[in-house]
């Protein structure tokens, strides 16, 4: 036997006996969860010109409610500079970095600069901005940091989970339930064209709680951002409900609620258009509420009579600031609906 016909034969005796080795058994018992993203390093200092303008700002007073007054030079220079470097990255990272500066006004200095960045370039650095909410200890400050990172996308920047939790943790508290519905926006991203990630359950359901704390930073939140996005319309519908009582303070943005949710709740018109007459002959008539209905809805015309009537008997009884504003909306609701377009 020649040399290369031995190495043949040996070449294809070893191929054989590795694939007659028996398969790996597969294992069994539940799969393993997967694991967090492993937690980001700290930011860098990258953009000499933030730095710059950081450290000029500190040299800027704090107003009594412990944020930054409008007049500080670099309160404003710092966001203009965001704002025409919106894709960059080191800017960011710079801004990110004084998010936990010993000094209280760089760190209100740099939420600021964040604010002007785009949502894609917030999102590269959210992880960081959260790091920065959960370790501050200022509410007024906490608040502004949540505010700067409040455009960028949680569910891409896989921060879902951790936010939901610091949202809940926060919303409990007075003092930090204005820095919770700004995170809300960050799980409920909207766009002039096209739309940003789906918001996982969890945030849905968050949302759908929010809605009936009458007169809460969350509330607000989620009617102003949050609505469309929610799946479950009935449950909505339900929300707004419950939102929308006699005593409720924030009843009428409840009540706008329906008109963006459109005829998904429109059972809840009758129900909201006696609360709206009631309060129509009050110092606080809210009369949007009517005009909005009018435009959106198909009102019958014995309803819209009835709602004319009620409208002028409601002018003895409002300031006098408001009567005119009442008669003109008992005229619109005598004439046939005009469609807003």
């Amino acid at each position: 036997m020649n040399r290369r016909l031995a190495l043949l034969l040996l070449a294809s005796a070893c191929s054989k006996a590795a694939t007659d080795k028996p398969a790996p058994a597969e294992k069994s018992g539940p799969a393993e969860p997967a694991k967090p993203p492993a937690p980001a390093a700290k930011p860098q200092i990258k953009d000499l010109a933030v730095k710059d303008m950081l450290a000029k700002g500190s040299a800027c007073k704090l107003g009594g409610d412990g944020t930054l007054p409008l007049d500080c030079p670099e309160y404003k220079a710092i966001h203009e500079y965001a704002f025409q470097h919106q894709g960059s990255e080191e800017a960011a990272e710079t801004c990110a970095a004084f998010l936990a500066d010993p000094d209280q006004v760089k760190r209100l200095l740099a939420a600021q600069c964040l604010y002007g960045f785009n949502s894609v370039t917030q999102t590269k650095v959210f992880a960081w901005g959260l790091d920065a909410v959960e370790t501050e200890t200022v509410p007024a400050v906490q608040k502004e940091i949540a505010w700067g990172i409040m455009k960028g996308e949680a569910v891409t920047a896989k921060q879902e989970d951790r936010v939901i939790a610091d949202i809940k943790k926060l919303s409990a508290n007075p003092q930090t339930a204005t820095a919770a519905s700004n995170l809300l926006d960050s799980l409920f991203p909207s766009y002039l064209i096209g739309s940003g990630p789906k918001p996982p359950p969890a945030a849905q359901q968050l949302a759908l709680d929010a809605l009936r704390l009458d007169d809460s930073p969350m509330q607000y939140t989620v009617l102003n951002v949050a609505l469309t996005h929610l799946d479950d319309k009935p449950a909505v519908c339900a929300a707004l409900d419950a939102a929308i009582t006699p005593t409720a303070k924030t009843w009428w943005m409840a009540a706008e609620g329906i008109v963006t949710m459109k005829e998904a709740c429109v059972a809840l018109l009758p129900k909201t258009i006696d609360i709206a007459l009631a309060r129509a002959a009050t110092d606080n008539p809210r009369l949007e509420v009517l005009e909005d209905f009018d435009h959106a809805f198909e009102i019958e015309p014995p309803t819209r009579a009835t709602i004319a009537k009620a409208l002028r008997a409601a002018k003895a009884k409002v300031p006098s600031e408001y009567r005119d504003d009442l008669e003109k909306l008992a005229k619109q609701y005598s004439a046939p609906r005009v469609k807003k377009t």
